[in-house]
């Protein structure tokens, strides 16, 4: 079970999260295996690799010295399993051409480094409402978005950006469904924040 905060948020970067669960976690390996199966600079992958060891996630398990005198050193996941729900999120090995992760789930296992952990009863719930919450404003973001007007085309990009954001938010904020829900979710939020704050008292 990892709980520390500074763990989780080692673990939210991509490539330690793949290094653990895509690999450490099923076989030892070498820096230099890890980098050639990943794609990735030796240099890159030993980096976090000591982040690891240094917060105990990983272990350096045997060294091995090879016919031209170099001590390849062999680490791996400190558990075969991880409790955290990040781990759900992430075990499956990296392949080419594989789907991103789904970023609403991503966000709510995040939430959890804030000190906001919804429970696996109340999951479902949570999900329906941040999905309900990104339809809504994809919708509004292509409304904004369909301007055929010249001179708008003609605006910086910042610009342009800008003005965009204010209509969405104009649209968001006038469209009923929408507050309802994000009602909804700072309620969620609260709920859960305050839990998250009586268990440490």
């Amino acid at each position: 079970m990892i709980s520390d905060i500074r763990r989780i948020k080692l673990l939210l970067d991509r490539t330690r999260a793949d290094i653990m669960f895509g690999y450490l976690v099923h076989n030892p390996m070498t820096v230099k295996q890890l980098s050639d199966a990943m794609g990735k600079k030796p240099g890159t992958v030993l980096h976090h690799v000591q982040k690891l060891k240094e917060a105990k996630l990983i272990d350096l398990v045997r060294t091995q010295e090879t016919p031209t005198g170099i001590v390849e050193r062999y680490y791996r996941a400190t558990a075969r399993e991880y409790r955290l729900g990040i781990s759900e999120l992430m075990r499956e090995s990296p392949k080419s051409g594989s789907k991103p992760q789904d970023p609403i789930r991503s966000t709510l296992i995040g939430l959890s480094t804030v000190g906001v952990s919804v429970p696996d009863s109340d999951m479902k719930h949570a999900r329906d409402i941040l999905d309900k919450l990104i339809q809504i404003e994809n919708k509004a973001s292509m409304v904004v978005n369909r301007s055929e007007n010249r001179a708008f085309q003609q605006l910086p990009p910042a610009t342009r950006s800008s003005v965009l954001e204010i209509m969405q938010r104009f649209l968001l904020s006038k469209n009923a469904s929408y507050q309802e829900a994000l009602k909804e979710w700072h309620n969620l939020l609260a709920t859960y924040l305050k839990n998250a704050e009586n268990m440490e008292d």
